[in-house]
């Protein structure tokens, strides 16, 4: 299975602070998910009201143990802490076209057995971010610093 590493930028510029998240690449595991692009935009508007909602713009580099690559102005990243079971998810989106988002990664295990289970739980949880905030303890949204 194709793992994902996507490497943030800490607080100073060089490589000694950087955060590095491992996704599970679900687009050989099931039929291709697809979001709209509207739902970055809208969890960017849900953040000027709730300040547990955060926008980053620190995406260095995503590359997978195989030797791929995802340009960093072609991703976005949603990590997410759930307020009553403390599991942390994280959905790694690559732009699709002007309108959508492709997701190749998720994490952790719990979620991607339940999104391969029922494709349907990854738009529920979507949905959650946006019409159920305060479900949530803490929600980044990371875009690559150009988008900023």
């Amino acid at each position: 299975m194709t793992k994902w590493i996507v490497k943030l930028e800490g607080m100073k510029a060089g490589r000694e602070d950087d955060i590095l998240f491992n996704f599970e690449d679900i687009r050989k595991m099931m039929k291709p998910l697809v979001v709209e692009r509207y739902i970055i935009q809208d969890l960017s508007k849900i953040r000027k009201k709730n300040s547990h909602y955060h926008e980053l713009p620190n995406v260095k580099e995503a590359n997978s143990d195989e030797k791929e690559s995802i340009p960093k102005a072609q991703t976005a990243l949603i990590l997410a802490t759930l307020k009553d079971s403390k599991e942390r998810v994280g959905i790694f989106l690559s732009l699709a076209n002007e309108f959508k988002y492709e997701v190749v990664g998720l994490r952790p295990n719990s979620f991607i057995d339940q999104v391969k289970k029922k494709n349907e739980k990854l738009t529920e949880f979507l949905d959650k971010l946006i019409k159920a905030p305060a479900s949530f303890e803490d929600v980044s949204i990371v875009l690559p610093e150009a988008r900023f």
